[in-house]
């Protein structure tokens, strides 16, 4: 069943395929009553977003998806209702995005000594945006047909165990966390479930995270069965933390999902935005 609102999207400004009016649109004509984009480290493609909604008469919320590292795993922090053009924020921003550039010329240093011939300029001409991702090395390598799937591209190179992978500069979630709250944001843990096997792990960063500021957890995501969004539908409203939702809506970058795929209903979002203010 589609959601009433969907606050978990990416644009071509990171590593979805449809540009900010383009969501909009989608999420409009899927019934949704509103709409978050929280696109990886960047915040280049909310203004249009928050053009089109108010056109379309859609609520928008200006959100961002922070990439961070937490005892060796990756750990997303989701910000909602944030200033975007928040200075310090956006001088973070940069910061990040140059980060990710070094990243970016390592894993090619390596694909080359594989043999897979690419090149930055290669990937700078997939990306839409200023974000350059793992996603857009993977669909150069399936374009110049060095791998068959986004899959295994991931798995034989990019992944965590592949040939090719480096390691994110360390970025702890607390950072995101901070960062969100000084551009007078809320700060989520997106996703918990794929964070880690153990539970025990899950439940231990959840609670070291609360007392870092975390004001909720992604529970109705869009891939999680209906056991999963009520154990941590139980878990948030046990430690007293806000319950928000998404698609994980990336366009062709991630085929199978829709928005309104996963999100909240109005009761939750009411919760959330009535935090904020």
């Amino acid at each position: 069943m589609k959601k009433e609102y969907d606050l978990h999207s990416h644009t071509s400004a990171s590593d979805g395929t449809y540009t900010s009016k383009e969501l909009i649109e989608r999420a409009k004509n899927n019934g949704l009553k509103g709409i978050a984009i929280t696109d990886h480290d960047t915040v280049d493609g909310l203004e249009e977003g928050k053009k089109e909604a108010e056109k379309l008469g859609i609520e928008f919320i200006p959100g961002i998806e922070f990439s961070c590292i937490y005892e060796e795993k990756d750990v997303h922090i989701l910000g909602y209702f944030l200033d975007y053009k928040n200075e310090k924020l956006l001088e973070e921003l940069e910061k990040l995005k140059k980060s990710r550039e070094e990243r970016n010329r390592e894993i090619i240093r390596k694909l080359n000594l594989y043999k897979i011939r690419i090149t930055e300029e290669d990937i700078l001409q997939e990306a839409k945006g200023n974000i350059v991702s793992k996603a857009h090395i993977a669909n150069v390598m399936m374009a110049k047909g060095y791998s068959y799937t986004r899959g295994s591209a991931f798995k034989e190179y990019l992944g965590s165990t592949g040939v090719a992978y480096v390691k994110r500069k360390d970025f702890p979630p607390e950072k995101g966390i901070e960062l969100v709250k000084m551009a007078g944001g809320i700060a989520i843990l997106a996703h918990p479930k794929l964070i880690s096997t153990n539970e025990n792990f899950i439940e231990k960063l959840i609670i070291d995270l609360k007392n870092k500021g975390l004001d909720g957890i992604e529970a109705e995501y869009g891939s999680f069965t209906k056991e999963d969004m009520i154990k941590y539908s139980k878990l948030a409203k046990e430690l007293n933390l806000l319950i928000t939702g998404g698609s994980d809506f990336h366009g062709l970058n991630r085929e199978g999902v829709d928005l309104g795929d996963g999100g909240i209903n109005t009761e939750n979002y009411l919760k959330l935005k009535n935090k904020k203010i």
